[in-house]
């Protein structure tokens, strides 16, 4: 064939239908329905999108309303993205160098965590590089004290952002921020704007929802809700809404559901712009900047490395959806204190994606995709619909108030979790390929520093009590607000990383009896291997046992106090339940399990021979090892 002919070749053209019918033919009688999947924001995912399935207005550039392509028309090659890295030091002078280091290496924000660092002097503070970069400080308990340092030291230039989210931060605390505190951070945001019109101090903070298990549709409803109030709010301080706006920034965290994310930033920036626009507000003023953090609730302890994974793809994802300011986590931070190693890392997977994947070079690089515009105009409906029920329902802080925010936030964590559980979704090694014998984090504790609980009258009183040795620690005011129940913050690894801990603790083992020739056994026991492993237990694995005798000597030589049979269904009929009534005469007290769900109609024969029970798939991996833990540890759960 010649080149020419070649270049002229064409793939059939190929319908919908046409590919429906041979994806059903390869189902083997299963309905084309059963390759679709709800996601958590109950959307309904299908194998195939195409210009029939995505039915919709699409915009075609950006830089226009409703910015679902981006805020400008040039994308990151008219406004790049910032690596704003978040800095974690002990003290001052070492995030000072750490901070140098950083920008030196291609960070271009000065970011860094006021939380882990509260020693910090207004010298110390004094020594960063503050007017050469952009500040990216979700300043959190500090934002006093940090106001209150920025307009002491006066710099002549100062942009970016240095905010808190009192809404977000004090539900984490079980409270909503009461009139006082309000009023003192008005004054400081009012005073920071005259002195520095560039910076940012309206931070909305949206990580603690979507800590708690949030939906993206959920997160970005929590956003415009709590814009609505700050807008309203400061109105009463005489603020026009234009004002307050010029004055916000959003920050979101970007979870493990790649295209999800991707979504939400997108039908964030087309909500946003409704919400501006019903009040009064267009064009420029509009494009706030939107920063991201990859995140928390998706790092485990357990096999750390694969948080590099992680990261490295919610990153993407933050970048495909248009973030102006990027946080990467170190994938080893939750030993406290993350290693150079884990800041390395974070700090480079940004500029990979940059300087190697070239992203900043292509205008939406989403934009197009059928998939991703469908689930942007659904998260866009239904984070729209969920925003005007809050606000009926009397706004961001009734709903703190009346409890139904966190319950929803919590009835979707629950579904996370069971899904983890029962290894419906896979963490890898979490849930999934449990490595026993991966070196074990050690974790460095934080430096145990006491803040002040001041009670002052004015913004005026706290920036009277600095001098040169003053810290940060040293102003904070103290928390005051209506008590609510808490969003609580946490982690979908954590009742994994509890029952490995539990595990390791006990020096935890099962063994188990294989049944026939390996082909035979293997599948199921390296499922109950598996699973056993994300529960922190190691086996001991039989020989091939073909017989009744060599499986009783294999318990006999192994003085375990729990095994699981694994083998065929054929091995199971021909000597299942005399192998169990075999191991119980030999000791009562050992627990037997059958690897695989057994039939009704055989399973009342186990049982009578002394059965304990079964480890099959769909299983509630953490309540069946929590139950194989407390026999192991000698709790009565077999008796």
């Amino acid at each position: 064939m010649e080149i020419q002919e070649m270049k002229a070749q064409r793939f059939p053209k190929v319908t919908m239908e046409e590919w429906e019918k041979a994806a059903e033919a390869s189902l083997k009688g299963k309905p084309f329905t059963a390759l679709h999947a709800a996601t958590y924001e109950q959307i309904l995912l299908k194998p195939l999108y195409g210009a029939e399935t995505a039915t919709l207005d699409v915009e075609q550039y950006p830089g226009f309303p409703s910015y679902t392509r981006g805020f400008y028309k040039g994308g990151y090659a008219e406004v790049p993205w910032k690596n704003a890295h978040v800095i974690k030091a002990d003290n001052g002078a070492i995030l000072k160098e750490k901070l140098m280091a950083a920008l030196k290496e291609g960070q271009d924000a000065i970011a860094f965590a006021a939380e882990d660092i509260p020693a910090m002097t207004f010298t110390e503070f004094s020594a960063l590089p503050l007017e050469k970069y952009p500040l990216y400080i979700n300043t959190k308990d500090h934002f006093l004290a940090i106001a209150s340092f920025l307009l002491k030291l006066k710099p002549d230039k100062l942009t970016g952002i240095a905010g808190t989210d009192s809404i977000s931060l004090y539900a984490q605390k079980g409270l909503v921020p009461d009139e006082r505190l309000l009023a003192l951070q008005a004054e400081a945001i009012t005073e920071l704007k005259k002195a520095f019109p560039k910076l940012r101090t309206i931070h909305i903070d949206i990580t603690p929802y979507h800590e708690a298990g949030a939906n993206a549709f959920q997160e970005i409803s929590l956003a415009l809700a709590e814009a609505v109030f700050y807008i309203e709010w400061l109105k009463k301080e005489g603020w026009s809404p234009a004002e307050v706006i010029e004055s916000m920034s959003l920050h979101f965290a970007i979870g493990s559901q790649f295209f999800m994310e991707t979504a939400k930033l997108r039908a964030f920036r087309q909500c946003w712009t409704a919400l501006c626009q019903a009040y009064g507000i267009t064009e420029d003023r509009i494009k706030i900047p939107i920063g991201a953090e990859t995140s928390a609730f998706t790092l485990s302890k357990l096999d750390s490395y694969v948080n590099i994974l992680r990261t490295g793809s919610e990153a993407f994802s933050a970048v495909l959806g248009g973030v102006e300011y990027l946080q990467v986590r170190s994938f080893d931070e939750l030993r406290g204190m993350p290693s150079a190693l884990g800041e390395r890392i974070a700090k480079n997977i940004p500029l990979i994606l940059k300087n190697e994947s070239h992203l900043e070079k292509v205008i939406d690089p989403a934009g197009g995709s059928y998939y991703i515009e469908v689930l942007t105009a659904e998260l866009s409906r239904l984070a729209w619909e969920n925003f005007v029920t809050i606000e009926e329902a009397g706004g961001i802080i009734a709903g703190l108030k009346a409890g139904t925010i966190q319950k929803e936030l919590a009835a979707i964590f629950k579904k996370r979790s069971a899904d983890l559980a029962t290894r419906t979704k896979s963490m890898i090694g979490t849930n999934i390929y449990a490595d026993l014998h991966e070196q074990k984090i050690i974790e460095k504790p934080k430096l145990a520093v006491l803040l002040a609980e001041n009670t002052v009258s004015s913004f005026q009183d706290i920036r009277s009590q600095i001098d040169e040795e003053t810290t940060l620690a040293e102003l904070h005011v103290k928390d005051s607000g209506d008590e609510v129940i808490p969003v609580k913050s946490q982690r979908l690894a954590e009742p994994f990383e509890r029952l490995r801990e539990r595990a390791e603790r006990i020096g935890a083992q099962a063994g188990l009896i294989c049944l026939g020739k390996l082909k035979d056994f293997k599948q199921r026991a390296d499922f109950v291997t598996g699973i056993l492993a994300a529960g922190g237990i190691a086996v001991q694995r039989s020989i091939e046992c073909e017989t009744l005798e060599e499986a009783v000597q294999f318990v006999k030589e192994s003085g375990l106090s729990y095994y699981c049979i694994c083998g065929k269904d054929e091995s199971y009929t021909a000597f299942g339940p005399r192998l169990v009534a075999a191991v119980k005469q030999i000791n009562s007290s050992v627990g037997v399990e059958v690897a695989g769900k057994l039939p009704e109609e055989t399973k009342a024969e186990w049982q009578k021979a002394g059965l304990d029970g079964q480890i099959y798939s769909g299983q509630n991996l953490i309540e069946k090892v929590t139950e194989l833990l407390d026999h192991l540890e000698g709790v009565t759960a077999y008796e």
